[in-house]
């Protein structure tokens, strides 16, 4: 990372006494015949907007990657996959994307490739902290070990989406577009450190933003306005990680009790100035200056069917939106592929013959296809040996070149375990792919259970421990810790 200076000042914080919702009404479905996309370091965009804001969203990111990304990043690296961003009308994302009222966008992580969804007919400046606001979200998660409480994840990714650029000069810390508090419905502090992610003060769109806007004004207090408050945050939050029930963890952590802590923050946004942070780099923060395509109907129908199976295989609509991209473009083998994909997931009967055989014959398609077909093939009941041979290798040659897709890496794993029984022979491939994405748990089994059948035992003992310390799953961490613990690995 380029050396660089920081700056901390004061500025004035106008937040409306009232809470102003921001919504946006539904709008009739008329074809996407208006899909743009353009690639950008590791964003990939669709978009429904203009040529010049989706340009200005796709540099927004990588610049936001490079600077503030690397700024809050944990001990690990971002993971090396892409993010697939769609900025899409609200038609299709109030009838197909959103999962609740009032919801403007969402952040869904995946293994392989994360996917952020935008209401992109949302005012734009609100857009453009939205995704900002879910980016953050995903390098919390993929790179630190700690389990945030809800407070602190929505506030710190609001305190981060209000991020910057002029020049090589790099602000955080102003309130962000759509942050809004409503002081006549004051949460009390203690309110706020307890919500739980099934609260009503979390997902229910009155109680919402109050809740947001709070857990804003009080991560940017302990962060920004009060230094000597960072380490007992610190404190606090190993604490809730490693058990302890919340208000034990608060009276181990901070000096004063809750009723104090309130009163402070309460009286930042009644003052109205709060801190600022401006870092300046040494040279001017670069972004990549891709093409902007067109996409066909068929083309941003096919794009928008994959973006509903990733976010949600099991939606209502999805056999439908498959179909009608299939009868759109029955020849073609990207499409072909995706169709077979989505039906193996919904267990039903596949016929993938000739469309392997289409795959061993071209390498027009590029990885995609081959990976749909493989992920079809190795999750559907009724398949064989031979096709299983066959695509594993066509993902043996995308594994093996440089800087394959990370999926890719996985499939092929999982198509030589079937085949052999041993991924011993792998090790050096899963090795090279996991440094890529170190908190892929997938790859770690994979390279523990190898390791494991080569002898490896202090190795295989190592991923198993390493599970245990990336994972936000419970049960997978007690999974791990019952291998780990296996005699046959002492």
């Amino acid at each position: 990372m380029p050396t660089k200076s920081w700056i901390t000042t004061t500025k004035h914080l106008i937040l409306s006494a009232i809470m102003v919702g921001i919504t946006c009404a539904p709008t009739a479905h008329a074809g996407r015949s208006d899909w743009r996309e353009l690639t950008g370091g590791r964003f990939h965009v669709y978009s429904t907007l203009r040529d010049s804001r989706t340009r200005e969203i796709a540099r927004q990111l990588q610049v936001f990657s490079k600077t503030v990304g690397e700024l809050i990043q944990g001990p690990d690296a971002i993971p090396d996959i892409p993010t697939l961003v769609y900025l899409i009308d609200g038609g299709d994302f109030n009838r197909y994307a959103a999962f609740r009222p009032g919801l403007g966008g969402f952040f869904s992580e995946r293994s392989f490739a994360n996917v952020i969804v935008v209401n992109g007919d949302m005012d734009f400046d609100f857009t453009k902290v939205s995704i900002l606001h879910e980016y953050t979200h995903y390098i919390h998660r993929s790179t630190h070990t700690l389990v945030y409480p809800p407070w602190y994840t929505e506030g710190y990714a609001e305190l981060m989406s209000s991020a910057s650029l002029k020049g090589n000069v790099v602000t955080i810390g102003g309130a962000p577009d759509g942050v809004r508090i409503n002081l006549a419905q004051w949460m009390p502090v203690e309110r706020i450190l307890a919500v739980k992610a099934s609260d009503p003060e979390y997902i229910t769109e009155r109680l919402a933003p109050q809740f947001y806007g709070e857990a804003w004004a009080l991560v940017h207090y302990l962060l920004f306005d009060s230094p000597d408050l960072k380490a007992p945050t610190a404190r606090y939050l190993g604490n809730l990680d490693v058990g302890l029930q919340e208000p034990e963890a608060y009276e181990r952590s901070f000096p004063f009790d809750k009723q104090h802590l309130d009163v402070a923050v309460r009286k930042l946004i009644e003052h109205g100035i709060i801190r600022i942070k401006r870092i300046t780099y040494p040279d001017p923060i670069t972004a990549d200056d891709a093409p902007i395509r067109s996409m066909t109907v068929a083309e941003a129908d096919a794009a928008f069917t994959r973006m509903i199976f990733l976010v949600n295989p099991k939606h209502k609509s999805l056999d439908d939106l498959a179909a009608n991209v299939l009868k759109e473009n029955p020849s073609d083998l990207a499409v072909r592929a995706l169709f077979v994909r989505i039906a193996a997931h919904r267990a039903e009967h596949l016929e993938i013959g000739d469309l392997l055989s289409a795959l061993m014959a071209t390498d027009a398609g590029g990885a995609s296809p081959i990976i749909d077909v493989a992920d079809a093939l190795l999750n559907a009941e009724q398949t064989t040996d031979e096709q299983v041979r066959q695509i594993a290798a066509l993902l043996q040659s995308i594994a093996e070149a440089e800087s394959p897709p990370i999926e890719a890496v996985a499939l092929w794993a999982k198509a030589e375990l079937r085949l052999k029984g041993d991924l011993g022979p792998a090790i050096p491939t899963l090795e090279a792919a996991s440094k890529r994405v170190p908190h892929n748990t997938q790859l770690l089994a994979d390279l523990a259970a190898a390791n494991w059948s080569a002898g490896q035992k202090d190795k295989a003992r190592a991923y198993y421990n390493q599970i245990i310390s990336v994972s936000h799953n419970p049960a997978e961490r007690v999974w791990a810790q019952k291998q780990a613990d296996s005699p046959a690995l002492q």
